[in-house]
C-alpha cells in the first residue's frame, strides 16, 4: 500500500516538471566598450516562461566591487527583422522586468523578452562609477534554447500572450498625463542649469519620457527629473511621454532666462560702466568655482565670475556670444579642457593676430612640492591626487594659439588653503610654490591675486574675492590716475596691488598681487 502511495506521489509531483520549459546555462559576460574586462553584468541562463517569452536571468553583481556603484538607468533591446535575418531593427521586445524597483536592484534580474530578441543593452554605472553601455548578443543562445526545449507549446503561448497585448493596445487610446512640479509657463529665471521635475501617469504603463529630445530617467512611480541648459532670453522646453501602447502626449513650456543681480547683494562694483569699446574679435573664458566636490568652498568665487563677465561685455566691448562662462559643478576638468585645451573652443574661434584673449579664474589653486608645479583646481578634481589644470600647460597652450594678446586673471592662491584658511588637503601644511618667470611665455600677461604661501582672501561685505573686488574697481575707472579716460596695464596693476595689500593688512594678513605685463599697453578705454 505504501509503495503504491509513493508511486502515485511520484506521478503527481515529479512527472509534470517534464512538460515545463528547459533552461540553459549561458554564463556570458556583457561587453562594455568592446571588452568584457571589469564588466559588472553576466547573462546566467535563458528559459521560456509559461507565456512563451524568453526569460533572461542576468547577474548584476558578477564582480563584488560593482555593488558599490550599482545603478541601472534603463534597459533596451534590439530584435531581428524576420524578413531580413542578417539585419536587426530597433524594437521594444521587453514584456516584463523582475528584480528592479525604485530603490533596489537584485543581484539577479530577469527580463521577459520576445524570442526574436537579438541584443540586450544595459545602460548603467560601470565598475568605476561612471555611466556605461553594456551589450550582449543573445540570438544564438535563444536558438540553442529552442533546440533543447522539450515543450513545443511555447509558440502557441507566445501567440496568445501577444494577441492579448495587441487587444489591450488597440483598446487603449488614452495618452499619458504629464504634470510639472517646479515650473510654470513663461516663468522668469536667472539660472543657467535648470532641473525639470515632474510626473507621468498612465492607465497601462509608461514606456519613456523625453525632454527636448533627450531621454530622461523615470522612476517606477512615474516621477522624473532632467537637467536643461538655459540660454539667455526665451527657452522652449518640450516634454514628451509615451506609454506602453505607443500613445504619446506632449507638454510645451517657455522659460525666460534673465540676466540680473539681486539688488540685495549689489556692491559698488557690481554694475559695470558702459563704454564705447568694441572688440568684435575678442574671446574670453570665465571660470568661477565656489562649491567644490572634494574641498572647502572658495567663498564668492561664483559672484566674482558672473560680475567679471559683465565687465567684459559692458566695459571691454566683448561680444557675449564670444564669452564662455563655466561655474561650480559645470566647471569640471573635462569642461575646462574643452574650453581651454590646445584644440578647444578658444583655439578654434581665435582670429589669428586679431583676437584679444582673456582668461579669468576664481577658485582654488593647488601646488605640488614633488615637482614644483602648480595648477587651478576644477570642480571635480581631488587635490590629493592631482593639481588639476597645470598652469604651465595652460600658458603654453594659450601662447601657441596665435592671438593678438592674451591676459590671464587668477583670483586664487597656491598655498593649499581656502579663503578662510582651511586646508584643501587634510593634515597638510601650507605649500610655497613660486612660479618661475621663464615658465611664462613672452606673449602672455598674468595678473594673479597673491604670491608664495599667501592666502587669496575675500571681502565679506562686498561678496567678492579681495583681488577681484579691486580689479573691478580698477576697471571701472578708479585706476585711471592721470584721468585721461584710458587705463593702462601699469595703472591697473599699481592700483590693484596697492589696495589689496592695504586691505589685507587691515585684516591682519599679507596678500601681494603679482603682475607680469609682456604685451600691450592700454587695457580699457573709458571714452
Amino acid at each position: 500500500m505504501i509503495k503504491k502511495i509513493l508511486i502515485l506521489f511520484f506521478i503527481i509531483y515529479i512527472t509534470p516538471s517534464f512538460s515545463f520549459a528547459v533552461s540553459i546555462n549561458v554564463n556570458k559576460r556583457f561587453y562594455i566598450n568592446s571588452s568584457t574586462s571589469y564588466s559588472c553584468y553576466q547573462l546566467k541562463s535563458l528559459e521560456f516562461s509559461n507565456k512563451g517569452y524568453v526569460i533572461a536571468n542576468i547577474d548584476t553583481a558578477y564582480l563584488m566591487e560593482c555593488k558599490k556603484n550599482r545603478k541601472i538607468y534603463y534597459i533596451e533591446t534590439r530584435a531581428n527583422d524576420i524578413k531580413k535575418k542578417s539585419k536587426y531593427i530597433k524594437k521594444n521586445t521587453i514584456r516584463k522586468v523582475v528584480g528592479i524597483s525604485e530603490d533596489k536592484i537584485s543581484e539577479v534580474i530577469s527580463l521577459h523578452v520576445l524570442p526574436e530578441t537579438s541584443y540586450i543593452i544595459i545602460n548603467a554605472n560601470t565598475y568605476y562609477g561612471e555611466l556605461g553601455r553594456y551589450t550582449l548578443d543573445i540570438l544564438s543562445d535563444i536558438e540553442k534554447l529552442r533546440l533543447v526545449n522539450a515543450n513545443k507549446n511555447w509558440l502557441k503561448k507566445l501567440s496568445s500572450s501577444e494577441e492579448k497585448l495587441v487587444e489591450k493596445k488597440n483598446s487603449d487610446k488614452t495618452p499619458p498625463k504629464i504634470s510639472i512640479f517646479n515650473l510654470k509657463n513663461n516663468q522668469k529665471l536667472d539660472t543657467y542649469n535648470l532641473f525639470v521635475r515632474g510626473k507621468v501617469t498612465d492607465n497601462q504603463g509608461i514606456l519613456s519620457v523625453f525632454i527636448n529630445g533627450k531621454k530622461s530617467g523615470i522612476k517606477s512611480d512615474g516621477t522624473f527629473a532632467s537637467k536643461v541648459k538655459l540660454g539667455l532670453g526665451k527657452n522652449k522646453i518640450k516634454i514628451q511621454a509615451e506609454d506602453v501602447n505607443n500613445n504619446v502626449s506632449e507638454k510645451l513650456l517657455t522659460i525666460i532666462r534673465e540676466e540680473y543681480i539681486s539688488e540685495l547683494t549689489l556692491a559698488d562694483v557690481d554694475i559695470p560702466p558702459k563704454t564705447q569699446m568694441n572688440n568684435p574679435d575678442a574671446l574670453a573664458v570665465v571660470i568661477g568655482i565656489e562649491n567644490y566636490q572634494y574641498v572647502p568652498d572658495a567663498t564668492y568665487a561664483y559672484n566674482d565670475a558672473e560680475v567679471f563677465r559683465e565687465y567684459l561685455s559692458q566695459t571691454l566691448g566683448f561680444k557675449k556670444q564670444r564669452i564662455k562662462l563655466a561655474t561650480n559643478s559645470r566647471a569640471t576638468q573635462a569642461e575646462i579642457n574643452k574650453l581651454l585645451g590646445s584644440n578647444g573652443w578658444l583655439s578654434r574661434n581665435i582670429v589669428k593676430a586679431k583676437s584679444d584673449v582673456v582668461v579669468y579664474f576664481s577658485g582654488h589653486g593647488i601646488a605640488s612640492q614633488n615637482d614644483k608645479t602648480s595648477g587651478v583646481l576644477p570642480f571635480d578634481v581631488d587635490p590629493n591626487y592631482s593639481i588639476g589644470l597645470s598652469l604651465k600647460k595652460l600658458y603654453k597652450d594659450l601662447s601657441s594659439m596665435g592671438a593678438k594678446s592674451v591676459t590671464v586673471f587668477l583670483d586664487t592662491c597656491f598655498s593649499g588653503q581656502s579663503r578662510e584658511a582651511n586646508m584643501l588637503i587634510a593634515d597638510a601644511r601650507p605649500i610655497v610654490i613660486v612660479p618661475k618667470e621663464k615658465d611664462i611665455p613672452d606673449n602672455i600677461n598674468i595678473f594673479s591675486a597673491s604670491t608664495g604661501s599667501q592666502i587669496s582672501g575675500a571681502i565679506k561685505e562686498k561678496e567678492h574675492g579681495l583681488f577681484t573686488y579691486y580689479l573691478l574697481k580698477g576697471l571701472s575707472g578708479d585706476s585711471d590716475m592721470n584721468k585721461d579716460k584710458v587705463i593702462e596695464f601699469s595703472e591697473l596693476s599699481n592700483f590693484v596691488s596697492k589696495n589689496v595689500k592695504k586691505q589685507a593688512a587691515i585684516n591682519g594678513r599679507e596678500q601681494t598681487p603679482q603682475f607680469i605685463n609682456n604685451t600691450g599697453k592700454v587695457f580699457v578705454n573709458l571714452n
